[in-house]
């Protein structure tokens, strides 16, 4: 029996929830996910990191964890993803780069290998289900949050981290052409910065600069955990709740002016 058949039939015969599963569970954003669903004793947890020491540095309690499996190997090992998906019903798509680097593709790379790994345990599983995905996203990839601000800070905003929100554009393209067999949310927020939880509420018309990285992870567990379809497909961002106000870390302007000269002078990247 194929192992993704096997893991989701052990599932339904306990009568417990299958797992969620998390790429990129180092990062910033990934690893405020982790932190939040262990927070619930009940949530079985799947991630891939490079390095389970890493892992060990930033979530200690997370290695163990008997309620968290971990998969070490890099995101283009199809063998390892594959077993880290199987059996999921939802899966978090946090894998990212933080500054403007000239020719990014880690959004797109990991969008495919996602894919060939979903394609592979459905060869191998006829009654195969594929998990719902939550990918991390901006969101200057979608101009529709940007409607209430100039044209000008928008677009003085993608500059800074062009090379980055082209390549989320691209995997979510890609991503799409796959929606008559894969459910996919993209969750974009706008600034993301170190801060405590605040408390969110998801929106499809509106972005708020800066949030932190706990509340784009609590948009992205709520997104996931949603019953019905309503977020199938769609581009989510979030807001604080009450009109609150995430800190602005200090550094914000440091890298978006970096990322700016990288987008005008791409062969600098090496200097800077």
């Amino acid at each position: 029996m194929a192992l993704g058949s096997w893991t989701i039939s052990f599932a339904r015969s306990l009568e417990i929830m299958s797992p969620y599963a998390i790429l990129g569970a180092t990062g910033s954003t990934g690893s405020s996910i982790l932190r939040l669903l262990s927070a619930t004793p009940e949530n079985r947890i799947n991630v891939l990191v490079r390095s389970k020491s890493k892992l060990k540095k930033v979530a200690p309690s997370s290695v163990d964890n008997s309620n968290i499996e971990v998969f070490e190997g890099s995101i283009s090992d199809i063998d390892t993803l594959s077993r880290c998906i199987a059996g999921t019903r939802a899966v978090f798509l946090t894998v990212a780069v933080v500054d403007n680097q000239p020719g990014c593709t880690i959004a797109q790379d990991t969008a495919h290998v996602v894919v060939d790994a979903l394609n592979l345990l459905k060869k191998g599983d006829q009654t195969f289900k594929p998990p719902r995905l939550i990918v991390l996203s901006s969101s200057s990839v979608d101009d529709k949050f940007w409607d209430d601000t100039p044209a000008i800070v928008h677009n003085t905003i993608w500059n800074c981290m062009s090379n980055i929100y082209t390549d989320l554009a691209k995997a979510e393209k890609y991503l799409r052409a796959q929606e008559d067999w894969l459910s996919c949310t993209f969750v974009m927020p706008g600034g993301i910065t170190k801060d405590v939880q605040r408390g969110h509420e998801l929106c499809t018309t509106r972005q708020q600069t800066f949030v932190s990285f706990l509340d784009v992870a609590a948009a992205m567990i709520e997104v996931a955990d949603e019953e019905g379809d309503r977020w199938d497909g769609q581009n989510v961002s979030l807001v604080l709740k009450g009109g609150q106000k995430a800190k602005m870390e200090w550094w914000a302007p440091v890298v978006l002016g970096k990322g700016l000269i990288l987008h005008f002078f791409p062969w600098m990247y090496a200097y800077v």
